[in-house]
């Protein structure tokens, strides 16, 4: 199994790499509008989030982090210019989140994330202003570790569903096994929805404003809770 295989582990851990934190994303907010309260409704819900929710736009940002990478390491010039790229993409990315909870967290899972790939002896190429992104995060950590665009997006949405079930486990609650085979059950779509954000221009990503992100948006309070795995 080569290098890669091994480190994407890291990445879909439910402890690892953001210190054992795990946030519900608004789900409470959609349990008290929606009557979120078994197993199906939770599968409903991610699967929309999937189709047409905004984490399809952070998962294409990946590619775009990814790419601006290859060219830095490919060209060793540019780098002005490839830094205010990054920048631009990763405030972009950050200013799309609707409350302060949401943006906190991000900035939050990226220092642990980018703290991750230091200790394991990849430097970021540019010194971290500590108000980055999830997705700029995990597209760097992807990038050293030598991890296939394909894969790197795949585990994203792996990593995001899961986060999502651990909540659902606490919130109200389903059991573990029922969660399980949810995310069995996500495998597939997970795969497909993959590859449809690979073959998208930016431009071309549609979300819509439904499920988790229209419940943040009316009851901000209830937007995000931590929890420790």
């Amino acid at each position: 199994m080569s290098k890669s295989h091994l480190l994407k582990y890291l990445l879909i851990s439910p402890n690892l790499p953001v210190g054992g934190f795990c946030y519900s994303e608004g789900m409470e907010s959609y349990l008290h509008n929606k009557n979120l309260k078994d197993s199906n409704s939770v599968k409903e819900l991610i699967i929309s989030e999937l189709k047409i929710g905004q984490i399809r736009l952070d998962a294409r940002l990946l590619l775009n982090f990814f790419d601006i990478f290859n060219e830095i390491n490919d060209s060793k010039i540019n780098l002005k210019s490839n830094l205010q790229k990054l920048m631009s993409l990763d405030k972009w990315i950050l200013s799309s989140k609707d409350s302060l909870e949401m943006r906190e967290q991000q900035i939050q899972m990226a220092k642990s994330l980018f703290d991750l790939t230091k200790e394991f002896g990849f430097e970021y190429l540019y010194e971290n202003n500590k108000k980055s992104s999830w997705s700029l995060a995990w597209s760097w950590a992807c990038y050293c570790f030598e991890i296939t665009k394909l894969e790197m997006v795949e585990n994203f949405f792996y990593s995001w569903s899961a986060n999502q079930l651990s909540a659902a486990l606490r919130i109200i609650p389903i059991g573990s096994t029922d969660a399980q085979l949810i995310q069995r059950d996500l495998l597939a779509i997970i795969s497909k929805v993959s590859k449809e954000i690979m073959d998208k221009d930016i431009d071309d990503i549609y979300f819509g404003n439904v499920g988790l992100a229209m419940a943040q948006q009316k009851h901000n309070d209830l937007y995000t809770k931590l929890f420790r795995n």
